[in-house]
């Protein structure tokens, strides 16, 4: 488990889900206000699903439930830069 990278996908692929995911919740995303820690959540699984545990950094979006702070912040696409970075470094 502590080896987990995340699906094996191209990195484009995930990539282009996470910038996805950021302009959802960028305008759709802070209209839900019933349902945004669902919706948090949910993106933070799929998150460790595409990325392994750098993934689970999503979880802080859960913490605002006003949705309107963490629609400023493209979480996902900050996930998907570090984790890609991460994986292109050389392994010792």
């Amino acid at each position: 488990m502590l080896d987990y990278q995340g699906i094996p996908m191209p990195t484009w692929a995930k990539f282009t889900i996470c910038v996805l995911f950021d302009l959802f919740d960028f305008t759709i995303g802070r209209l839900l206000l019933g349902v945004s820690i669902l919706g948090e959540l949910g993106t933070t699984v799929i998150m460790f699903v595409l990325w392994g545990p750098i993934g689970l950094f999503a979880i802080w979006e859960s913490v605002d439930f006003t949705e309107q702070l963490d629609g400023f912040v493209p979480t996902n696409t900050l996930i998907a830069i570090a984790a890609s970075k991460k994986q292109a470094a050389p392994h010792p």
